[in-house]
């Protein structure tokens, strides 16, 4: 079965709008739909691979651990019984619209700090933390909570950006593109710093989440045959939790 995702018109379009607050930016749905098409299709690939490595059949409970726009929803709330989507940013009143344009009565939002999870211990059979973990900066307490609220061999979905000097490249170029795009449009330009920008030095994260879960699959999405953002998939077991 084909997974469900959001479509550009589930959203207002002010949430397009290039002179968004920077609160507003994280995780916002203009990535899957208005940016250039190596950001769409990075966006947009690391998605798929997600769900291709999610367990197969219906489960109870899962998480969304930094849903922001709320991409994934729409494909969990298909799958699972019960879902959380828990977000700092305010991009979560937009995703409620969305979810409630599509009919969605299975999920939840929440207004909550990864490092602080609103939820019992061994909550959710399933969680799902994509490119969040590198805004933090103790990221291991924020494993440590997922790991927390994961049942006993719960799989946890993590990804993130693989920081180097090629990708870094590639911001930076998007960056320029953007800008110039705008001006020839005469449209507002972005105004201020990042939300919660990249704190955390992905490179080493996966010794870091190897003492906290078992690594069962890693997959690397690449460009032009650079690793660029990387997907894992992990298990509590009673050993690790």
């Amino acid at each position: 079965m084909e997974t469900p995702l959001p479509i550009e018109t589930d959203y207002p379009e002010d949430v397009f709008r290039p002179d968004l607050a920077p609160e507003y930016r994280v995780g916002c749905a203009k990535a899957y739909f208005k940016s250039n098409f190596l950001a769409r299709r990075v966006f947009r690939k690391r998605v798929e691979v997600a769900f291709s490595l999610m367990p197969s059949g219906q489960c109870d409970r899962a998480l969304d651990a930094g849903t922001g726009a709320g991409f994934l929803l729409p494909g969990l709330a298909a799958r699972c019984r019960e879902v959380d989507g828990v977000d700092l940013s305010p991009i979560i009143h937009y995703t409620q619209g969305m979810l409630d344009n599509r009919d969605l009565h299975n999920v939840k939002l929440t207004d909550a700090d990864l490092l602080h999870l609103p939820f019992t211990d061994c909550a959710f059979d399933l969680a799902v933390c994509l490119s969040v973990i590198e805004h933090i900066p103790q990221p291991e307490d924020a494993l440590k909570e997922l790991a927390r609220v994961l049942r006993n061999n719960g799989v946890l979905i993590l990804g993130y950006p693989l920081e180097h000097a090629f990708l870094k490249s590639l911001k930076r170029m998007y960056r320029i593109e953007k800008r110039l795009r705008l001006r020839i449009r005469g449209e507002p330009l972005p105004q201020g710093k990042a939300f919660h920008p990249h704190v955390t030095n992905c490179r080493d994260l996966e010794n870091l989440v190897s003492r906290i879960f078992g690594i069962e699959i890693r997959h690397d999405i690449r460009i032009l045959g650079f690793a660029v953002y990387r997907i894992l998939k992990l298990r509590k077991t009673a050993i690790n939790g």
